[in-house]
């Protein structure tokens, strides 16, 4: 009796500490999350800068405690697109692609459409980046590279049929081909203009809330 005792007494002190772990843990994700809200706060007021290191301070507090694989899919994606998407507000395109790649290393080959999206974005932009600025415009790497964007927005679209960016980007490029293909001076006269500066504001709902 007095062995079946303390073993019951030992089962309550491992509940107890289980229900402990498990509460700090709850209250640690929880603050997180409120921060990542506070930082969607901080871009919806024009501070980019600020929710930048805010998202990129909950991703290192991840990492350090090895839990950037741990917390939910949708949770984890959300937060690495954030700061992709913000880097490319800044016009830090290599960047905003490295941090994107992040998810590809967790998951192995992601599949939401949003990071395929904004990879077409981002290859757009810098095909029209690197075009004004070189001193021999080549119209064939141009070509090369709008054409990879197209695969992107086309790729995306299999994802997220349902996102007017996605719908929008590819009939936008298509268009801008087929100008592209009439004649030199209309393939300058695209390029020179302004083209559409995307805003993408923090996302906090899932991909298949989204859809």
């Amino acid at each position: 009796m007095a062995r079946r005792g303390y073993g019951g007494e030992l089962a309550k002190i491992f509940a107890g500490l289980l229900l402990l772990v498990l509460t700090v843990i709850g209250l640690a994700y929880g603050s997180l999350l409120r921060q990542m809200d506070q930082a969607a706060e901080d871009y919806n007021r024009g501070d980019v800068e600020g929710a930048l290191k805010r998202y990129e301070s909950i991703e290192q507090r991840l990492r350090s405690w090895g839990a950037i694989r741990l917390i939910p899919a949708g949770d984890r994606r959300n937060l690495i697109l954030n700061e992709a998407q913000l880097l490319y507000a800044e016009g830090r395109y290599d960047d905003a692609l490295d941090r994107a790649e992040r998810e590809n290393e967790i998951s192995g080959a992601t599949t939401d459409g949003r990071f395929i999206l904004l990879r077409g974005e981002i290859t757009f932009r810098k095909a029209v980046k690197n075009y004004r600025e070189s001193a021999k415009k080549d119209p064939r790497l141009l070509d090369e590279a709008l054409r990879s964007a197209e695969d992107n927005f086309r790729d995306s679209l299999r994802l997220i049929p349902n996102n007017w960016d996605a719908k929008f980007d590819f009939e936008y490029i298509n268009y801008l081909r087929s100008l592209m293909n009439q004649s030199g001076e209309g393939q300058m006269k695209i390029l020179m203009e302004n083209v559409r500066v995307k805003q993408l504001p923090p996302k906090t709902l899932t991909p298949e809330q989204q859809m």
